[in-house]
């Protein structure tokens, strides 16, 4: 046995000549605090990897990972909550988001020319989406707002086995709430890469239609 100690936490590890498997135990031991009213956040979500050394000397790795909470009360973060609502997607595992999705959550992809309201239409949605998809086709989160407790703004774009997948990046906003002490998304929008690009013919039409608001303003009732 021999132990790998730091100010928080404690590794023990077990090699026993009797067996071909070692044991790893890892014990988190709290801090001692003198003061008895101290005000704390608690830590971020993070994974850590332990390296551990057998008696063989062989490196074996284990890697230890904590929830993300933001508040004393458990609440799973902003950011956790949009992470497990993509892993879900990702494993075409719909059921598992369900609860992830506010019940009278409003959800616009503009794609569609009219947003998904309520939980139920929303999931009919994404069960069409992954329905007609392959595990092969996965978002992948480039990167995501974490410091905001009530709104996420997510970058991402899709992958085929692994290689970028064409037209397919994209980014995304959400507004979540905490309903029953569960934080549960209330509003989406995501906005994906046009498949056709017009470029500057898209600042022409835009100084098109501004200069005829402009000469016509009764035609801003049609708008």
């Amino acid at each position: 046995m021999f132990i790998i100690s730091s100010a928080s936490t404690r590794l023990f590890f077990n090699s026993s000549s009797s067996s071909s498997y070692s044991s790893l135990k890892i014990v988190r031991i709290p801090p001692i605090i003198d003061s008895v009213n101290v005000s704390f956040s608690v830590p971020k979500f993070e994974r850590r990897r332990w390296r551990a050394v057998d008696g063989s000397r062989e490196k074996q790795s284990v890697t230890v990972a904590t929830t993300n909470f933001d508040d004393d009360n458990g609440v799973d973060s902003a950011s956790t909550v949009v992470r497990n609502f993509y892993g879900g997607i990702n494993a075409h595992d719909v059921d598992s988001v369900e609860y992830l999705i506010a019940e009278n959550c409003v959800y616009e992809d503009l794609v569609f020319p009219q947003p998904f309201l309520g939980r139920k239409e929303i999931l009919e949605f994404f069960k069409k989406f992954t329905n007609s998809t392959s595990k092969d086709l996965q978002f992948v989160i480039d990167d995501l707002s974490t410091e905001d407790s009530s709104s996420v703004g997510v970058i991402w774009h899709l992958e085929w086995k692994g290689k970028p997948f064409p037209f397919s990046k994209g980014c995304s906003f959400y507004r979540l709430e905490v309903i029953n002490g569960k934080r549960q998304i209330t509003y989406g929008r995501d906005c994906v890469e046009p498949a056709i690009k017009p470029g500057d013919a898209t600042l022409a039409a835009i100084r098109s239609v501004t200069w005829l608001l402009k000469q016509f303003p009764q035609l801003a009732n049609w708008i």
